[in-house]
């Protein structure tokens, strides 16, 4: 992404970095996970950048560029994520777009849905609908999530290495860029994001967004994922789920968009054809 200079919109007294490809109308808003960042999306503004679709990443509160949170117990959550970026859409004036999201971005996706955004349709992946509260966690997640940085707030630096290695799964060799957007991330942003989620205190339910949530959405899963389980996303009651079928590889993991770009970007772009 050498050729794309990253530009700041304030929001809230948030500085937040981003990423525009494209001056078309319709636009695909990528939206990362836990400790990432929107330079992860490289290969999709590689395969978009002569498409009639314009692209936007942004990197998250307290991650990337973006500035750190003002208040984190309010920003560092799902809602409060879901709700600064649909004031950012407002602020851009987008109105034909879908919300692409990679786990952490996949729930915030979901909560944006279920809290009534204008988007034509979602894509997510590594992002199973679960929360707020305890209920279906252990069927949505495997062991291994729990056991690893992933709401750690001290992290040392070898935690995040080997958080890195296990959310890129299959990527040989995984850039080092990777690795600086997780040594970034404040670490109070992993701890409140899923304590908060936890604890059920606010958000929108997302199993049943899933069920009830008329725009389709397009599910994408990495068989060797180490997190999500894939037998919970095919059993869930999806209302608009786009084919009517979770799309699955057995070439990778976590993050189908990394491991294998070129099955993810031709599915992105005949979903995106479909919806927008």
């Amino acid at each position: 992404m050498d050729n794309l200079s990253p530009s700041e919109v304030e929001i809230e007294g948030i500085k937040l970095s981003l990423l525009r490809q494209g001056n078309g109308p319709k636009t695909l808003i990528l939206l990362h996970g836990n400790s990432g960042c929107k330079d992860v999306f490289f290969k999709q503004f590689s395969y978009f950048k002569d498409s009639r679709f314009s692209i936007l990443a942004l990197d998250l509160p307290g991650h990337g560029k973006s500035d750190n949170a003002l208040s984190p117990e309010t920003t560092y959550t799902i809602p409060g994520y879901a709700e600064l970026i649909g004031k950012l859409i407002n602020t851009l004036g987008l109105s034909d777009y879908i919300l692409v999201g990679w786990s952490l971005g996949g729930n915030i996706a979901l909560e944006m849905a279920g809290a009534g955004n204008a988007s034509k349709g979602l894509m997510i992946f590594g992002a199973p609908p679960v929360g707020p509260g305890m209920e279906n966690i252990d069927k949505a997640y495997l062991p291994a999530t729990f056991e690893t940085a992933i709401a750690d707030s001290q992290a040392s630096k070898e935690d995040i290495t080997a958080y890195v290695h296990s959310i890129y799964g299959t990527l040989n060799p995984i850039p080092d860029a990777f690795y600086q957007c997780a040594l970034r991330t404040e670490g109070k942003a992993r701890q409140i994001m899923v304590e908060h989620w936890m604890s059920g205190s606010n958000g929108h339910n997302q199993f049943q967004t899933a069920s009830q949530w008329a725009n389709p959405i397009c599910v994408v899963h990495g068989e060797q994922d180490p997190f999500v389980s894939l037998e919970y996303l095919t059993t869930l009651p999806w209302r608009n789920l786009w084919r009517d079928k979770v799309f699955t590889r057995t070439d990778c993991g976590h993050a189908p968009f990394v491991e294998a770009p070129g099955y993810f970007n031709a599915l992105l772009e005949e979903f995106s054809e479909h919806v927008l």
